[in-house]
């Protein structure tokens, strides 16, 4: 009979290759649409979320701590915006990489904003992580104010920043709301405030993508439903592992499908930062944590 946290592995790894799988789609559309109406049609497949969770509207009148709520959405759309945005510009495998570093990004900010403390290797752990960052975007951030400067780099770091930020509002949600509350809320603010960036850019796709458009927004829904389900049988500290199976597949996709080379400072950085995210993660969990699933984890978007 399969243990609990051999259901949530599962449940991860397809969470994570279908993450990955629409994050392939995304760089492949990016040459025919704008970011925004791709991270559009992406939260438009958290939608389907809802319907997953519809019992949560049962609930939506007792709903708590509305500003918290609003508040994820507003950090969970610019994550989503940031985050398409650097994958339609930037290697795969370097945003894959760098964006672990979210994990660790969490132990400063829950400090500040929940006043959850964290034991001082974790905070070593995570210095060495954001050193690593700095490594896999060195010879990017060496561009800056000149003409071959990238804004999706600076996209990039807002995303790792906006989803660590999220991350910190759904730990504190979860005092007070079911998860699939959290999940619903989350689904409709995040498309609404999507929306109105995206309908000033938008264009009417090629008929021939239409397929791609709706199977990345499919993708994203099924990845954020198996996310969930995985959460139920272990927490996110355990899980975590399971999702740097994103690593090899964007190293492989991106070499095979876009030709992308990982460069040095992108392979040691990334390096660094999933080592210290896995052991931060690891550090993280003790027993009475395990059975609330609050350690860091996955974010969803």
């Amino acid at each position: 009979m399969v243990g609990g946290a051999t259901k949530g592995a599962l449940w991860t790894l397809v969470s994570a290759l279908s993450f990955m799988c629409a994050n392939i789609l995304i760089k492949h559309l990016s040459a025919k649409l704008p970011a925004l109406e791709m991270a559009l049609f992406r939260s438009a497949g958290g939608l389907l979320m809802a319907f997953v969770a519809w019992r949560a509207f049962l609930h939506l009148r007792q709903l708590r701590d509305p500003q918290w709520h609003l508040t994820r959405a507003a950090v969970g759309a610019v994550s989503l915006m940031a985050l398409v945005h650097a994958y339609s510009s930037l290697p795969i495998a370097l945003v894959t990489g760098f964006m672990y570093v979210r994990v660790l990004l969490v132990i400063p900010m829950q400090r500040v904003i929940l006043g959850e403390s964290a034991d001082r290797r974790v905070w070593i752990a995570a210095g060495i992580g954001i050193v690593g960052a700095l490594i896999a975007l060195w010879p990017r951030l060496v561009t800056i104010g000149t003409p071959h400067w990238s804004w999706a780099v600076g996209s990039l770091i807002i995303a790792a920043f906006a989803g660590a930020g999220s991350q910190i509002c759904m730990r504190r949600l979860a005092r007070t709301n079911p998860a699939t509350v959290v999940v619903a809320v989350s689904a409709i603010l995040i498309s609404a405030i999507v929306a109105i960036p995206a309908s000033t850019v938008a264009v009417e796709p090629p008929a021939g993508d239409l397929p791609w458009l709706i199977g990345m927004a499919l993708l994203s829904a099924c990845a954020q439903w198996a996310t969930v389900r995985g959460y139920k049988h272990a927490s996110p500290a355990v899980l975590m592992p399971v999702t740097l199976v994103d690593v090899p597949v964007a190293l492989v996709s991106g070499y095979l499908l876009f030709g992308e080379v990982p460069t040095v400072h992108a392979a040691v950085g990334a390096a660094i930062i999933i080592a210290a995210a896995v052991y931060v993660t690891r550090s993280s969990r003790p027993e009475s944590r395990q059975a609330t699933g609050s350690s860091p984890g996955r974010v969803l978007s």
